[in-house]
């Protein structure tokens, strides 16, 4: 008669393993979770305007409006330069493209991009 001993569960190391791979997620999660904040908060302010109903003097206006806008909800990530507003036939267009590097581990970088498009009617 044979018995067969086998063993269940999981070795000390293979558990090391998972938690150091659950250690690492978490990590990326919480690193990538404010700029994806910021995110939403510029792509809803450029939308925002599609519908408002503020005339605008000028590409610059709009663009002051947009940075406006970015200050009142405490955007950082976003410099004047990554605005590009300009008219096209009876809209403006306006575009933020920007890029975050964010720190992640050592040498080891994350680098996130976003591109945000509105059409502001001119009235």
């Amino acid at each position: 008669m044979k018995l067969q001993h086998s063993q269940k569960g999981v070795t000390m190391a293979t558990l090391a393993f998972y938690l150091l791979l659950l250690g690492l997620v978490v990590h990326l999660a919480l690193k990538l979770f404010p700029v994806y904040m910021d995110a939403f908060s510029i792509e809803s302010s450029v939308k925002g305007m599609e519908t408002d109903r503020q005339e605008f003097s000028g590409a610059m206006s709009v663009r002051n409006t947009v940075l406006k806008r970015f200050g009142m909800n405490n955007v950082t990530s976003v410099v004047a330069e990554d605005i590009i507003v300009k008219r096209v036939n009876q809209v403006y267009e306006v575009d933020v493209d920007y890029e975050v590097r964010i720190p992640y581990f050592k040498n080891i970088d994350l680098l996130v991009s976003f591109e945000n498009h509105a059409e502001i009617p001119i009235r």
